[in-house]
């Protein structure tokens, strides 16, 4: 289970460098504008969440 969760983060992770690549000369500070940059920042944080969730005991 907590290699499934570190996948699931790494993934997350990737799709924000995508996405983040992808929109860079859309926006003037390189990350996009509007639900880009939310959903960057969303699967930021998601990514980072579950990678350190995928250390608790309970998906051990």
């Amino acid at each position: 289970m907590s290699l499934a969760l570190v996948l699931v983060a790494i993934a997350c992770l990737v799709a924000a460098a995508v996405l983040w690549q992808r929109n860079k000369k859309a926006g003037v500070d390189g990350v996009g504008r509007g639900g880009t940059r939310i959903a960057i920042i969303v699967l930021v944080l998601g990514g980072v969440l579950i990678a350190l969730a995928s250390q608790l005991s309970i998906f051990r």
